[in-house]
């Protein structure tokens, strides 16, 4: 009976071993691979990070590749605006002396004998015709609006036309070239009764007497 309770002891003691070191390898197994999963969401962030790092420094060299394009092509376009301005005023034709040479009125603000600045062009170009053909002779003849007494029109006719001479004279025309007339109000180049004719007719027309522009 002992031996069989020895027996017993023993097989007991090893069926507990066997039993204990089978619940600790269970127990260990986890462990291990809670530690290979750690160790490999360990290994994807550094993965991650280093290719985000790569992809950041990828983006930003090619953020700075396509600004340098930018700005090449903001030179191009500078270029490209310098050479279309250039072949659109070749290709419209600028205003030749002949062109203002056909225009051959001055016209003034409301009781005003001052020149504009559109007109200075035009005069500029008849100045250096007078000057390139000495026989030219021109008569300047200032107009005025209805408005206003006969009188004071005819001295407002008279300044305008002396504004356009001394303007003729300040780019070298002789005044043997230039003589001047006051009509006032009484040649009207409109007969209308509303600001857009009297606008025409607040004026100095220049007539060639002599030496006309061909």
């Amino acid at each position: 009976m002992s031996q069989k309770k020895i027996l017993l002891a023993l097989s007991l003691a090893l069926t507990l071993g066997v039993t204990g070191c089978a619940s600790l390898k269970g127990k260990q197994a986890p462990l291990e691979n809670t530690q290979s999963t750690d160790q490999a969401a360990i290994d994807a962030s550094k993965n991650a990070n280093a290719n985000g790092a790569e992809t950041n420094g990828l983006d930003s060299k090619n953020g700075l590749n396509s600004t340098g394009l930018a700005g090449t092509d903001s030179a191009n376009g500078s270029n490209g605006n310098n050479a279309n301005g250039s072949n659109g005023k070749n290709a419209n034709g600028e205003i030749t002396q002949a062109d203002l040479l056909n225009v051959r009125l001055v016209h003034f603000d409301y009781d005003s004998a001052d020149l504009s600045n559109t007109d200075f062009q035009t005069l500029q170009a008849h100045a250096q015709y007078l000057n390139q053909n000495p026989s030219a002779k021109v008569l300047l003849a200032g107009h005025a609006d209805e408005r206003g007494t006969r009188e004071y029109n005819m001295a407002l006719g008279e300044r305008r036309a002396n504004a356009v001479q001394a303007f003729l004279n300040s780019n070298g025309v002789k005044s043997s070239q230039l003589d001047t007339v006051s009509y006032g109000k009484e040649k009207p180049a409109n007969d209308g009764h509303d600001e857009a004719s009297w606008a025409e007719n607040r004026r100095v027309e220049i007539t060639y007497t002599a030496g006309t522009p061909k």
